[in-house]
């Protein structure tokens, strides 16, 4: 069957029509057309695979990726041109979910788009370690992935030749040295002269137990169940974004605060900044963390940051919650401080426009920028600022 493509959806994949019906296709780009394949016939939609491409746009690319549909669904387009297809998206969502309108958006792209990952998660299936085919338990073995750090290449390659038999599934961290974090059994002995930290089924069995990634000149540290952004570059222009908006005062809530990046890197500019968060490991590594950046006006609460900040005075809230954005007891508790300004830092931007929607009622979306943590898939992070009407 031969379609076009109209757009792209918010997943990266072509919309075409046939027979009244969506049809979505990974890797066709708007304006191009193609024989394709249903693989899919649901009753509102169906799903095709390229079979041959017959008109091609002048924004494909020739991807470097020798694999396919593992994430990078957008490694056939043009680099500049995903960035404009991540603006139209939020822009498309602000105005379908929150009734905002906006002409334009300022988004930062990545210094690299190869090499820029930090971590990596791998699947292991039957001793053979890759990643996951998009929505299935198929295993894509990989020997190399572009988007990785040279580091973490080298170890891939390191644990295709080990026996992964008792293994499901690896996580490799690269910041001043790796962590390793294997969930199973297996022989860790000649992964030691690689490794500065290694886990096995969440037990420390070898080296440190976390390891330091440097962010805006302050040290953070990173264990094996902690999260930590994957694009050191990026989350450094997001976070500059941050205190820019942020500016000075005397008391900063930041809520769902993970190991306390955001908040020590505010200390240096309010009097007092309270943290929560909701995981026990993330604290402790927050705790650590200001006390090896001799930061001394933060403090962390474990806790739901959506109940614990309920009466807590503050100039300025920053949120950084999960894909599933902010409760309605958060929404309200917030609205209750009443702070002058919010950051909100988001990574899902259809629970960021639900969430602004419901704080409209008091606040004003004053400025938002968009950065490029993830380049050749469709995420995108934003970071908004809301100022307190009246």
């Amino acid at each position: 069957m031969i379609v076009f493509c109209e757009r792209l959806d918010d997943f990266g994949r072509g919309i075409c029509k046939l027979d009244g019906k969506i049809v979505f296709v990974s890797n066709l780009l708007p304006s191009e057309k193609a024989e394709i394949k249903i693989v899919l016939n649901k009753k509102n939609y169906m799903v095709g695979e390229i079979v041959e491409l017959i008109d091609s746009s002048r924004d494909r690319v020739k991807s470097r990726c020798v694999y396919n549909s593992c994430g990078c669904s957008l490694m056939n387009m043009n680099y500049e041109k995903t960035l404009d297809y991540k603006k139209n998206k939020v822009i498309s969502i602000l105005k379908k979910f929150a009734g905002i309108s906006l002409d334009d958006i300022k988004i930062y792209g990545s210094p690299s788009v190869y090499g820029y990952r930090n971590k990596i998660t791998l699947k292991v299936k039957n001793g053979k370690l890759g990643y996951f085919k998009n929505g299935s338990n198929e295993l894509i073995e990989i020997d190399k992935c572009l988007i990785v750090s040279d580091k973490i290449n080298e170890l891939i390659s390191i644990l295709k030749k080990e026996d992964l038999s008792n293994v499901s599934s690896i996580v490799i961290k690269d910041m001043d040295g790796i962590l390793i974090d294997v969930d199973g059994i297996m022989d860790v002995s000649n992964l030691k002269k690689y490794c500065d930290s290694i886990y096995l089924s969440g037990k420390n069995i070898y080296g440190k137990k976390e390891v330091i990634n440097k962010i805006l000149d302050y040290n953070f540290l990173v264990s094996n169940e902690s999260f930590f952004q994957i694009n050191n570059m990026v989350t450094e222009n997001l976070y500059s974004k941050v205190l820019d908006y942020a500016g000075s005062g005397d008391r900063v809530l930041d809520l769902y605060c993970g190991t306390g990046t955001i908040s020590i890197l505010l200390s240096k500019y309010y009097n007092d900044v309270i943290g929560i968060e909701i995981n026990e490991s993330s604290v402790k590594c927050a705790n650590e963390n200001k006390r090896i950046n001799y930061v001394s006006n933060v403090s962390f609460r474990c806790g739901d940051a959506n109940i614990l900040c309920r009466g807590i005075d503050a100039d300025l809230v920053v949120v950084d919650p999960a894909r599933n954005g902010l409760s309605r007891d958060g929404i309200k508790n917030i609205l209750d401080i009443s702070p002058s300004k919010i950051i909100y830092v988001s990574c899902n931007p259809v629970t960021l426009a639900r969430d602004l929607k419901e704080l409209s009622s008091r606040y004003n979306l004053v400025d938002i920028s968009l950065f490029d943590m993830f380049p050749w898939t469709y995420h995108v992070e934003c970071v908004c600022l809301l100022y307190r009407k009246n």
